[in-house]
């Protein structure tokens, strides 16, 4: 997957088959962050900045918990901040050096995705189990969670997150304050 965030091209792609300290990987990182060297990474996403085969700099996210792959919504950005989710955390990248900024686990799972906001300036993380708000240097602002996990749909209008559950309960989530209101109705 590739992006430009303030003209820079990022690239993001799934590496299921990199282990730390090894020679044998296809690719090599200028960096290599994992939220915790406590346990084996489950997910693996390698960052790229410019040229994929000549980058400017690069940096492998290892993720533990819940296993995540590369999508749409793996990557946020504002300024020069890099959001990506791996495993059941958020990596804050500098953009464009990759190094890191903050790490910090925001679901007791898996997060799916990251969402900056630019008109409330935080960052929206969709978790299996947590979805939460954070500003831009990684102080929570709220956690919310539900009856069931959030699995099904996800979608940010206007003052509300709408996040769809396993058993398709679909609830309201304001930004401001976290509140979570029931849309069954």
């Amino acid at each position: 997957m590739k992006r430009v965030f303030q003209n820079y091209e990022v690239s993001v792609r799934d590496e299921p088959t990199y282990s730390s300290n090894s020679t044998d990987n296809p690719r090599s990182y200028k960096y290599e962050y994992c939220r915790s060297e406590k346990y084996e990474h489950i997910s693996a996403h390698g960052i790229t900045i410019g040229d994929i085969d000549s980058p400017d700099s690069s940096a492998i996210i290892l993720g533990v918990g819940g296993a995540t792959g590369v999508n749409e919504n793996s990557l946020g950005h504002t300024g020069d901040t890099l959001f990506v989710a791996a495993g059941d955390a958020v990596f804050a990248l500098d953009l464009p050096s990759l190094k890191i900024k903050w790490c910090k686990k925001v679901d007791f799972a898996t997060c799916f995705g990251v969402y900056w906001v630019q008109e409330k300036s935080c960052l929206i993380t969709w978790g299996e189990l947590n979805v939460s708000c954070f500003n831009e240097d990684g102080k929570e602002i709220w956690s919310t969670s539900g009856p069931d996990i959030f699995t099904e749909a996800f979608d940010i209008k206007g003052d509300y997150i709408k996040v769809t559950d396993f058993n398709n309960d679909i609830f309201l989530i304001n930004i401001e304050n976290g509140e979570m209101s029931d849309a069954n109705t």
